[in-house]
């Protein structure tokens, strides 16, 4: 159920991802929206990308919720999902990458020599170090699995993304 959330609530959250393509926009915030509405329908109409992650039985909604973001994201090469053990520079990579799909003129650097390996949580905390001078926020969404999904926004739209996250019912942390 989506609460009071209007459409233009969700599609200004999936806008700090998308930008300006606003065919990409249309097409998550349609996606996202039957996943708010209709946790079945989505999961009926997803049921093979979600059988692709192993699920097969029917999802808790926030779980649901959280999952429908990714992938929608992920279809669109909007998030780089990576697993928890990979290092710093392959997450670095992950982001450039979404960059370059977001069609932004910036890109992270290198980690520093003896970082590039580092994985875990210290491996989030690099590549928040490499975004901020370019003036990103990375963003880390929920998934309750072994792997980070992990995509930026402007740092100037971090609370932003924080607020209408929090309102519209999905699971992130933005750096």
């Amino acid at each position: 159920m989506m609460n009071s959330t209007s459409p233009e609530t969700l599609s200004r959250f999936v806008q700090l991802f998308t930008l300006n393509d606003a065919e990409a926009t249309q097409r998550v915030s349609e996606r996202l929206a039957l996943a708010l509405r209709d946790p079945a329908a989505y999961q009926e109409r997803f049921a093979e990308e979600l059988e692709e992650r192993g699920i097969v039985a029917a999802l808790p909604a926030q779980e649901l919720r959280d999952l429908a973001l990714i992938d929608a994201l992920l279809s669109e090469e909007l998030l780089w999902e990576s697993d928890w053990k990979d290092p710093a520079a392959d997450l670095v990579y992950g982001i450039n990458e979404t960059l370059t799909q977001q069609k932004q003129p910036v890109r992270l650097g290198e980690p520093a020599s003896g970082r590039a390996t580092v994985t875990g949580p210290e491996a989030l905390d690099i590549v928040q170090d490499l975004a901020e001078p370019v003036g990103l926020a990375v963003v880390l969404f929920t998934l309750d699995s072994d792997s980070y999904a992990l995509s930026v926004v402007a740092d100037a739209q971090a609370e932003e993304a924080r607020q209408l996250a929090q309102e519209l019912g999905f699971g992130v942390t933005v750096y």
